[in-house]
């Protein structure tokens, strides 16, 4: 769902802040977060369908989306509940037993327990995980970047491109994406949880620049430098040869008027919709080149990809 629609169909929702609850739907954050005995639980959903043509693959980028959200804020993943939409037309069982053991070996990777779950049947295939998670330390805001701020991206952008190739067939195989995809950003996050970290989310189907448009607060704007960007192999050649899917287009038709673009580069590589992203962070200028270094060293492609200045709530593509 675009952005627009998003935010015509939550608008007029309203709800009392019940005790306990630090987030909920109206905070526009990557989770929800209540106290419970002494405890922050976070909690979110998220459902796709096959971005991939292999099942089991599908569902380990499935749940590796999914547990993004709770690394976004800092929590352990502790459970999750499976959402399977069959469509039994035209996908086997054999194929759904696939991506519920690729689901499966992603949990367990990160000590997840799967609980159970809720199935149907449906005419397009679709599977995702409602996933609670557990603050051990601090939760991240997605707000709270500050002046000065440097910003770092964990997974290179260009997924959504790449599997728009993949379906197009004019794109055989695309390793890298599939294995950034499949990749959780647990590693990440406990990298992290060592450094001062303002803000946190990660980069799903808004595109790096909707989700920095999310990191927004009054008085301060982000200055891109898209040359550090990092990027998927193969992104920049599809991206130049105008293959983006439709969800990069109304990416950018909702947001490029927050943007001031000078990027050499084609634009809509920072609006392009990604699957299972990376952890979009702003954390004090002193420690960025360390927290990078120690990314880099434990095989995140991570980089430093601008700042945060004094300004009015806009993002420079430079």
């Amino acid at each position: 769902m675009g952005l627009e629609d998003l935010k015509r169909i939550t608008a007029k929702l309203k709800q009392p802040r019940f005790e306990g609850v630090l987030l909920d739907f109206r905070d526009k954050d990557d989770c929800g977060a209540i106290e419970v005995g002494g405890s922050t639980l976070v909690q979110s959903v998220d459902v796709i369908p096959p971005v991939v043509d292999d099942p089991y693959i599908y569902g380990q980028i499935a749940t590796a989306n999914a547990l993004s959200d709770v690394f976004a804020k800092g929590a352990r993943a502790i459970s999750a509940l499976s959402i399977l939409a069959w469509d039994q037309e035209h996908v086997s069982a054999k194929s759904v037993q696939a991506v519920l053991q690729g689901a499966l070996d992603k949990l367990n990777e990160c000590a997840c327990a799967l609980l159970g779950g809720h199935s149907l049947s449906d005419v397009e295939q679709k599977f995702g995980l409602s996933v609670t998670g557990l603050v051990e330390k601090s939760l991240w805001p997605k707000r709270g970047a500050c002046v000065g701020d440097v910003l770092i991206l964990t997974k290179p952008l260009g997924s959504g491109i790449l599997t728009t190739a993949l379906k197009r067939k004019i794109l055989k195989e695309a390793p890298h994406a599939l294995e950034s995809m499949a990749s959780l950003n647990l590693k990440a996050m406990r990298v992290l949880q060592d450094f001062s970290v303002h803000a946190c989310t990660d980069v799903t189907g808004f595109g790096l620049v909707g989700h920095l448009a999310e990191m927004l607060t009054p008085g301060i704007s982000f200055e891109i430098d898209t040359a550090q960007v990092p990027l998927l192999e193969g992104a920049l050649k599809f991206a130049k040869e105008g293959v983006y899917p439709g969800g990069s287009v109304a990416n950018k038709k909702a947001l490029q008027g927050q943007v001031l673009s000078q990027t050499n580069l084609p634009d809509i590589l920072f609006y392009d919709a990604q699957t299972s992203g990376g952890l979009l962070v702003a954390l004090e200028t002193r420690e960025g080149a360390e927290c990078v270094k120690i990314l880099q060293d434990q095989g995140v492609e991570a980089q430093t990809i601008g700042r945060c200045t004094l300004g009015r709530q806009k993002i420079a593509l430079l």
